[in-house]
């Protein structure tokens, strides 16, 4: 099975434009997602869907690849569905884009699931204290196959006894098999989704099963100026640690 792991950066972004071009510790951060991601066991192929030429041109110059998007997209995930008709595989992963700190070993997480039949994946980590009241930390519940049930928002389920269930956070990567990727992106938005703000429900809407590993990383996402002094505070103190 071959696998590909493309990453969605877009030059303007909302709250920080330029993000994907910021420099982490001597390089891009779209090219510090992509060094990541080339280290993670099980993926053949790794690959930047843009839709901008100097975001192209950073990633060509890093030795990777880039595939030129549709401006127009909505998201990442219609982003790397559009990259993947020029990129041949049997499932992709879509990895986010400002996340120059994500664990090789959570790619490769997802990636073990879509080689184990998953229709799409991804990934959820314990719940943090404080983390149950912040909207911007999305939780995610799971049966007994562990595929998901429901995202949310708000806290799921609701603790009304404390301790029979752990909850979980959603992390942001996903897998796909190649069908059900260009099937995903060809869905019309749905109410649930609009609600929530969370595209990944447009998948359970309409019965695709989502399966889920639980790991331990805990991902530095940067969508603000203050996130992007805090990674590369984070990145400079790996470096040093690793000599």
């Amino acid at each position: 099975m071959r696998l590909a792991a493309l990453i969605p950066a877009r030059y303007a972004a909302q709250r920080l434009p330029g993000k994907p071009l910021a420099d982490i510790c001597g390089a891009p951060m779209v090219v510090r997602v992509a060094e990541r991601a080339r280290r993670a066991a099980g993926i053949d192929e790794v690959a930047v869907a843009t839709d901008d030429r100097r975001i192209a041109s950073a990633v060509e110059a890093a030795g990777f690849r880039a595939l030129m998007t549709d401006p127009a997209c909505r998201n990442g995930t219609e982003r790397i569905a559009q990259a993947a008709r020029d990129l041949p595989a049997d499932g992709y992963l879509n990895v986010q884009g400002d996340e120059p700190l994500i664990d090789p070993r959570a790619i490769t997480q997802v990636a073990e699931l879509l080689r184990s039949g998953a229709e799409m994946a991804t990934l959820a980590r314990p719940l943090e204290p404080g983390e149950a009241a912040r909207p911007e930390v999305v939780k995610v519940v799971v049966d007994a196959r562990q595929c998901a049930l429901y995202f949310s928002r708000s806290l799921i389920p609701y603790p009304r006894r404390e301790g029979e269930v752990a909850p979980l956070a959603h992390i942001g990567i996903y897998g796909f098999s190649a069908q059900t990727l260009q099937r995903f992106a060809r869905l019309a938005e749905t109410p649930l989704e609009r609600a929530e703000g969370l595209e990944q429900l447009r998948a359970l809407w309409h019965g695709i099963p989502i399966e889920v590993g639980v790991v331990d990383h805990r991902p530095a996402a940067v969508d603000t100026a203050e996130d992007l002094d805090r990674v590369r505070r984070l990145f400079a103190e790996e470096q040093r640690r690793n000599g």
